[in-house]
């Protein structure tokens, strides 16, 4: 795209611009076309020339429009004043921020201060080019992200096992034959932590080239309509699953050891630990018969190419490291690694795993442990679930003050009563953000960035996990206004008035993302380093090609990838095998539900197992105030089995109560056969009835907001990971609840 193509789209031009850039709301990188006349946006497209979804988007892509223009949307900071909300001036603003947290830290100590990252940052290359110096900038330990939400356990495991924590295989989906998805329902997700432009697309092409897909899920869900046949599987027994199709390959003399030997240790260890899981010892607490599962490890090792995925079914549960492991491994000991149709890893053209692997930066566990509960760490990271402790529990290291930058962990963390009573309990709040949302109204000051079409765009971190390599960057569609400021910009700034190390705070100025990216693209796998002669890539002729560069598909690169000691899979890790008696001990030893859940309450059996989902229309709870998104019937409904609402009296559209050990949430059910008898399902990221928020159109379908009732000590014990699915809960009428037991918000 030329230079004057990026003139001010707000500037009186009754040409019809057109400009192309990959989507901000979603892993799939969807390839836009957007057109703009006279600064108002007339249509968002897909781009049919983009090399990666070719044409594809999702609904979200029309919320770009919708939040650019949404009158709900801060544009400049805001400081609470009482209970109402006064502007301020971006110096005033900053100056107050740095002051307030730096003289928290001179009275309390440095790890008085805390920061909580959310997922937004992982589209943006301005938030993590600038992320790092900020946080170091801190000088603190109480370091909080949505990873620990989401996808810490695929992220420990890949450490373990590759060495780098950001080594992450993904299936090479446009070449496999057999496609074995574990809770995860790509078709809704668009493909999470695999980033596949136009899934659609790429599963039918499976379907249709004689391959098969296969689904292991509680609930039938899109996907899993789509695919070849679906099994429902107990919540949080999908490690007992892949133990017993590991014992069979095992056992069948199926595995692909022999090819494998060089590139694996321990795999005498795995072989040792199936063989005390055959299938007819877990099918009765899968769901799964053991010929079933028999069956499925024959097919799945009998492929002539196959990947086994799992996604937040697999990791968001107690055992989702000892779960994400067993899906790399049966993956490896059946040779469907690093070749053709197997899982491969991506070769970005910014390699962030060569620059930061050969650093050191691999990632780290358990090198120090939170002060209340002594949840382990991960890459200088402590799990969200010890948020709310370490600001409630008083003594020294206490957290006094918090930024949140684009997180809102009062819907978004466990047991988010506590949390919320949390933020209230704080010194002084700060967040980058540009909605008054359930997070951010108890901040003292706000302050919001630009909206995405007004900054630049480059996927730094999918282009990392994508299913194909290529390349594209995206020029702003309009500009800033004169006094905002991007990500990025209130970033360094921050990090400028907190830094006290006077060269790195000088340093901290003189770069800005472009200059950072067009660097690192030259020093990468494609680029043309310095050599003038070069045909290797640039930013600029990155930025010369609008609808972006096919840099071809995924190839082997193992083992020179790895960065383990020995340069070897690490097949059976210390940490997750010593996890192993607990999984034991759990299924095999003690009781199989949770009764009388609160001992001073005489109830029924919490007999059901919840779990959550994702909807098409939603990006967690980001993209609920765009009345283009929020049309149709409300969508915050109870999924049950029509069995279970037999048993309980309860009919189709009826207001039902839920409640766990933690709290409780009325909400309307559908009865369908396409979840598991025993299970209930509630969608994520609504809630959105908090007095206080600025969010118009979420607060007309504001929905219950799930993690009331999930509980922050249920935790995946390897690495913090909260466990949001498999949550005993009871189910009834809403006016059957038990005498002592209430309904939460």
């Amino acid at each position: 795209m030329k230079t004057r193509d990026l003139q001010d789209a707000n500037s009186n031009h009754s040409k019809i611009k057109t400009y192309y850039r990959p989507c901000t709301l979603g892993e799939s990188m969807c390839g836009l076309e957007i057109r703009v006349e006279q600064g108002k946006i007339l249509s968002i497209t897909g781009d049919k020339d983009d090399p990666f979804s070719q044409g594809h988007m999702c609904p979200k892509a029309m919320a770009l429009k919708e939040i650019h223009e949404d009158p709900d949307r801060l544009r400049h900071p805001v400081k609470r004043v009482g209970n109402r909300w006064e502007p301020m001036g971006w110096k005033k603003a900053l100056d107050e921020t740095a002051a307030r947290i730096s003289g928290i830290q001179k009275k309390f100590g440095n790890n008085a201060a805390a920061v909580y990252m959310g997922t937004p940052i992982a589209f943006n290359y301005g938030f993590l080019l600038y992320m790092l110096p900020f946080v170091k900038a801190l000088h603190t330990k109480n370091r909080f992200s949505t990873t620990s939400v989401d996808q810490l356990p695929l992220m420990v495991s890949a450490y373990l096992m590759f060495g780098h924590q950001a080594l992450l295989p993904v299936p090479d989906l446009d070449r496999t034959d057999f496609f074995l998805i574990i809770g995860s329902n790509p078709l809704v997700s668009m493909g999470s932590m695999m980033s596949a432009g136009n899934i659609r697309k790429r599963l039918k092409a499976v379907l249709h080239r004689g391959g098969k897909i296969v689904v292991v899920d509680p609930r039938q869900s899109r996907t899993a309509q789509l695919a070849d046949r679906h099994h429902f599987i107990r919540p949080g027994t999908d490690a007992l699953l892949l133990l017993a199709m590991i014992n069979t390959i095992f056992k069948e003399n199926r595995d692909a050891m022999d090819r494998m030997k060089a590139l694996c240790n321990g795999d005498n260890i795995l072989r040792d630990i199936a063989g005390r899981f055959p299938p007819e010892r877990v099918e009765g607490l899968t769901g799964i018969t053991a010929d079933e599962i028999r069956g499925l490890a024959r097919e799945f090792s009998g492929a002539t190419s196959a990947a086994c995925y799992g996604r937040m079914g697999t990791c968001g549960q107690e055992f989702g490291t000892v779960t994400s492991w067993l899906i790399y491994a049966i993956n490896i000991i059946t040779g469907n690694i690093d070749r053709p149709g197997s899982l491969m890893f991506s070769c970005p053209a910014v390699d962030l795993v060569a620059y930061t692997g050969k650093t050191g930066q691999g990632g780290h566990l358990a090198k120090w442990h939170s002060r209340v509960r002594g949840l382990p760490e991960f890459s200088g990271e402590l799990p969200a679930v010890a948020l709310a402790d370490e600001i409630l529990t008083q003594g020294e290291g206490q957290v006094r003050t918090l930024l949140t930058i684009a997180g809102n962990p009062a819907l978004s963390s466990p047991n988010s009563v506590r949390t919320e009573k949390a933020l209230k309990a704080l010194d002084f709040m700060v967040s980058m953000d540009f909605y008054i949302n359930e997070t951010t109204r108890h901040a003292d000051i706000i302050l919001p960035p630009v909206s995405h079409l007004e900054s630049s765009q480059y996927h730094l971190a999918c282009l990392s996990m994508a299913i194909r390599n290529t390349v594209k960057y995206g020029h702003p569609v309009f500009r800033k206004k004169r006094g905002a400021m991007a990500d990025w910009e209130i970033l360094r700034e921050l990090t400028r008035r907190l830094e006290r190390n006077p060269f790195k705070r000088l340093g901290s100025g003189l770069t800005n993302p472009d200059l950072l990216l067009g660097l690192l693209i030259r020093l990468g796998p494609y680029g043309a380093k310095f050599n003038p002669l070069s045909r290797g890539l640039t930013l600029g002729r990155v930025k010369k090609k609008p609808h972006g560069i096919d840099l071809g598909p995924l190839e082997p690169c193992l083992p020179q990838r790895f960065y383990t000691p020995d340069k070897k899979i690490q097949l059976t890790p210390k940490p997750v095998v010593d996890d192993l008696k607990r999984l034991e001990e759990k299924f095999f030893t003690a009781p199989k539900i949770k009764t009388d859940i609160k001992s001073d309450i005489k109830s029924e059996a919490y007999d059901m197992l919840l779990i959550g989902r994702r909807q098409l229309k939603t990006m967690n709870w980001w993209t609920h105030n765009y009345p283009g998104l929020m049309k149709g019937k409300n969508r915050c409904i109870a999924l049950m089995n029509p069995l279970d609402a037999k048993k309980r009296n309860i009919k189709e559209n009826d207001f039902i109560a839920v409640v766990s050990s933690v709290g409780g949430l009325e909400i309307p059910v559908k009865l369908t056969e396409n979840i598991m008898p025993g299970v209930i399902s509630i969608p994520h990221g609504w809630g959105h009835n908090r007095p206080g928020t600025r969010l118009s159109i979420a607060q007309q379908h504001a929905g219950v907001c799930v993690n009331d009732i999930t509980d922050h000590e249920s935790i995946d014990k390897v690495c913090g990971m909260a466990a949001l699915n498999g949550v005993h809960v009871k189910v009834c009428l809403r006016g059957d609840l038990p005498v002592g037991i209430q309904p939460g918000r």
